[in-house]
């Protein structure tokens, strides 16, 4: 995708713009030429911001604003004449990434919030961004905690500091002790010159820690008292350094359940567990699903550079009735595969290849974590009828196969959004 252009001259008048502008901005703001442009209500920012200095490519201020779901590089270069807008989206300038800041106010738009279960937690997620105290998100695999981790950065106090993430899963003490706390020179074979850590590197922003459930009791000891007052040393050194850095862990497991178990230290858990987000999974969300389809199809296309194709409006109801054991990362990897292999204009229900699931057992057994007996009967009841709803796609014919009424499966499948 090249870049949208938009000139206005010192009036504040549009006089010109290119066609890439038209299709990306038109259904947000007409554009009209000779008419005002309020470029602060189009792209969602402060009066303030909206007429401050010139950004240049070669500064680490560039604004990034989201437009239609997707990050884009918004550049204000101003001339004698009139000042000209340029608009480009971040996935074409991948290499530019991490010298951006998002606007605070956008940190969570990428989000698709439809759904009820989707706002209430971005309205939980910005207030808990404000705090201090650690941040602990969980949800099931594949649901964006590290997404949501680096919004919650973006949106906090921190967010013009650095953000580092470390995945703990299956990685040696020695590994995550040196990762985390740095070591000194001659601490290991090897190790000439010493090295910070991530906390060093991020003092004064945010440090994510995804499987924190998968950290030893070593490991847990030592960031127990790292979260209590801030201290550490590195490793073969006897000098304490003082980091001020916000500590937000990812789970994918039910984290009480662990203590329980005496698999994860209660002291941790309870001083983890003070600010809590859980991401549902995508059948909790299926509303959700269309907005998620629009933002995968026109990401793909920004990467690819390509104006992004029409989405038959047999697929949201196609892709609504599959259980979706990998959650949004799942649908977004479905979609980019038909979309690499699109020959038309337009992705229908035949270009999409839902993977089956095991033979064996039904993919809502994968699926169980945190959730009650009630709930987990619902959700095999709906896997149920969201199989034999692909052969019987009536509830007559399915109240028939069942051997029950047909208002009971009416109501069975508007209670689970089945054939919508």
């Amino acid at each position: 995708m090249q870049a949208a252009i938009i000139e206005i001259d010192h009036q504040g008048l549009l006089i010109a713009y290119n066609q890439i502008a038209a299709t990306l901005l038109g259904s947000i703001q007409p554009l009209i030429l000779q008419q005002p442009f309020n470029g602060g209500k189009l792209f969602n920012l402060d009066k303030s911001v909206f007429i401050a200095e010139t950004i240049s490519l070669d500064r680490r201020d560039d604004i990034i604003v989201v437009l239609q779901n997707q990050y884009y590089l918004l550049q204000q270069i101003k001339e004698d004449k009139k000042t000209v807008f340029i608009l480009q989206p971040v996935e074409y300038l991948k290499r530019r990434l991490s010298k951006t800041t998002v606007v605070a106010s956008q940190a969570f738009d990428i989000f698709a919030t439809k759904s009820s279960a989707m706002k209430k937690l971005i309205a939980q997620a910005k207030a808990f961004s404000l705090q201090r105290e650690p941040l602990l998100i969980s949800g099931e695999t594949g649901t964006g905690k590290d997404l949501l981790a680096n919004a919650c950065h973006q949106y906090s106090p921190r967010g013009e500091q650095i953000f580092l993430g470390l995945n703990c899963a299956a990685m040696p003490d020695e590994v995550v002790e040196s990762e985390l706390y740095g070591h000194a020179a001659g601490a290991y074979p090897g190790a000439i010159e010493g090295k910070k850590g991530f906390f060093e590197q991020a003092n004064g922003g945010s440090v994510l820690l995804d499987g924190i459930d998968e950290m030893s009791f070593q490991m847990q000891t030592k960031l127990l008292r790292f979260i209590n007052d801030g201290y550490f040393r590195r490793v073969g050194d006897d000098n304490e350094v003082y980091v001020d850095v916000r500590i937000i862990c990812a789970t994918k497991v039910d984290l009480a359940l662990l203590v329980e178990q005496g698999k994860f230290r209660k002291d941790l858990y309870y001083r983890l567990n003070v600010l809590s987000l859980h991401l549902p999974s995508l059948q909790d969300r299926l509303e959700d699903l269309e907005p998620l389809t629009d933002i995968f199809v026109t990401e793909f296309a920004n990467k690819q550079g390509i104006h992004p194709p029409k989405v038959n409006h047999d697929v949201i109801d196609y892709l609504s009735r599959y259980a979706w054991p990998g959650n949004v990362r799942q649908l977004k990897n479905v979609l980019y595969s038909a979309l690499a292999q699109l020959t038309g204009t337009e992705l229908t229900v035949k270009d999409i290849v839902l993977p089956l699931p095991p033979t064996s057992q039904l993919a809502w057994v994968e699926n169980i974590e945190n959730k009650s007996l009630d709930d987990m009967t619902k959700q095999f009841e709906k896997e149920i009828l969201l199989h034999l709803y692909d052969k019987f796609p009536s509830s007559r014919k399915l109240a028939k196969r069942l051997g029950i009424s047909h208002t009971a499966v009416a109501n069975k499948l508007r209670e689970y959004g089945i054939g919508r």
